[in-house]
């Protein structure tokens, strides 16, 4: 099982990330070999940190790979993949194609990681634009969101491609047997919303109902409104990249908001009994708890961490990529469209 890990691009430090490593190499599988992709210089500041800390057996699984450059956040993503084709996105993908890594997980310029995976890799069947898998909790579990931000605007068609897609995600990861699926709108009625979610909203409707002899592979539950996102009343939640994006942010920034009021306003409240119970709820929606987001429709598996990703963030990345490689969810989802 080889990992590729981008040290470069995000808005934390390299050494946030390399720790990230020097754990995942103490404590996954042993099968696990990750190779770490940065500039000589960060490559130089950390060699002797990783001697250091693993023993040899394990420091041999780990293998430093030279690059020239890196694309910067501010940068436009296709101008700057034509100009630094040695960069770490750059290396990383052409290492997945070359298929000399199973995974190349990276914390950098989304739209440079999702531009450089969807030119160069070969498309899944029936994929012409790949999407974005991010998950978020739920009162039942784990809520899949295709897509949070790989496109920013879609055909009905594409919207089906992302159901099939989330719900072999939640086979694989969940063990959920026919995943529930719904389409997020402003209305549970199948008349409301554009024209692209009215008709997916039947195209889903009519393959899930072809599908019904014997186990379907998923159940369509029609539209969700936002606000019952978080009542898990599906296990994926289809959506364009535009509203993908500000649901997930939106979501985010608000568990940040309360539960930072809540700590500023709990001194002077009889709130001890309910202390265990917050830190329980903060847990569970703090983003580094999971994974990143998997970039879905492309022969490779490309997980896009958060830019300001921490140590247990970049950590639970590579640990979820690794379960996704041991279950073989690129074949799961291969299967599932074809």
């Amino acid at each position: 099982m080889r990992i590729g890990i981008d040290l470069m691009g995000s808005d934390s430090s390299p050494t946030i990330i390399f720790d990230a490593l020097i754990q995942a190499l103490n404590q996954l599988n042993p099968s696990l070999r990750l190779i770490a992709l940065a500039t000589q210089s960060v490559i130089d500041e950390h060699m002797a940190k990783a001697k250091a800390s693993l023993p040899a057996e394990k420091f041999n699984r780990l293998t430093f790979l030279p690059v020239a450059n890196f694309v910067e956040m501010g940068e436009d993503p296709l101008v700057a993949l034509r100009q630094k084709k040695r960069s770490s996105t750059a290396v990383g993908i052409k290492l997945l194609k070359k298929k000399q890594i199973d995974a190349l997980v990276s914390a950098g310029n989304t739209g440079a990681l999702v531009a450089s995976a969807t030119l160069s890799l070969p498309k899944l069947p029936g994929i012409t634009r790949p999407a974005l898998l991010a998950v978020l909790p739920t009162k039942n579990g784990s809520l899949a969101i295709v897509d949070v931000g790989g496109n920013v605007s879609c055909k009905a068609e594409h919207l089906v491609k992302y159901a099939y897609m989330g719900a072999a995600y939640q086979k694989c990861t969940s063990g959920i047997k026919t995943p529930k699926v719904g389409l997020l709108n402003i209305g549970s009625e199948s008349k409301k919303g554009t024209s692209v979610v009215r008709r997916a909203y039947q195209l889903l409707k009519d393959v899930c109902q072809r599908s019904s002899e014997g186990v379907p592979y998923m159940e369509f539950h029609g539209n969700i409104e936002g606000r019952e996102v978080f009542y898990g009343k599906v296990d994926v939640l289809v959506t364009d990249g535009f509203t993908g994006n500000i649901l997930v942010k939106t979501s985010e920034g608000l568990a940040d908001f309360i539960f930072e009021y809540l700590r500023e306003t709990q001194h002077g409240y009889p709130l001890s009994s309910l202390h265990e119970p917050l830190e329980y709820l903060q847990a569970l929606f703090y983003y580094a708890e999971y994974q990143g987001a998997l970039l879905c429709g492309i022969e490779g598996l490309v997980i896009k961490c958060h830019g300001h990703s921490n140590t247990k963030a970049f950590f639970n990345s590579i640990r979820g990529v690794s379960h996704m490689i041991e279950n073989n969810l690129l074949m799961q989802i291969r299967d599932a469209l074809n």
